[in-house]
């Protein structure tokens, strides 16, 4: 097997074997990390490389909508939902007029969206003492696979 494979297997059974929570916190950090990508070739004048983060960055963000449900999160969900809308629209233009203030501000709210999910997977995950919670324990309330 080639090194990049190894590499390309580790994170496929580090994702399958993650907890919701992870994954969720995976999701922020992959956002973060092509959104921080874009603003950086928006800086070089790479247009090209600028549309392709930005595209990863709102599949993700799209993601992480279609996981929400509202019935089970409540207004929590309907909250996170006009967030990630906001979002998209800030992708949209920082796609369509190089916005590099769109860019920053959608790392801002991904950051600390990133922060308040970390803080509540804590408070959640198990002391050293406890057992280990099943691996198909749910994620906090209001999200689900459903897309």
């Amino acid at each position: 097997m080639v090194p990049n494979n190894y590499y390309n297997e580790y994170r496929r059974n580090q994702i399958s074997t993650s907890s919701q929570g992870k994954l969720i916190l995976m999701m922020y950090d992959g956002a973060i990390q092509f959104a921080g990508m874009a603003a950086k070739a928006l800086e070089a004048e790479d247009l090209p490389k600028k549309g392709k983060y930005i595209q990863k960055t709102h599949d993700i963000i799209n993601e992480l909508s279609c996981s929400l449900d509202v019935k089970k999160g409540g207004d929590v969900a309907v909250k996170l939902e006009n967030l990630y809308q906001f979002i998209l629209n800030q992708l949209v233009l920082a796609n369509i007029k190089s916005d590099r203030k769109a860019l920053d501000s959608t790392i801002r709210i991904l950051t600390l969206l990133r922060e308040a999910w970390e803080t509540i997977i804590n408070k959640t995950a198990p002391s050293a003492g406890s057992p280990a919670p099943h691996p198909g324990a749910q994620a906090p309330q209001g999200i689900t696979a459903k897309c």
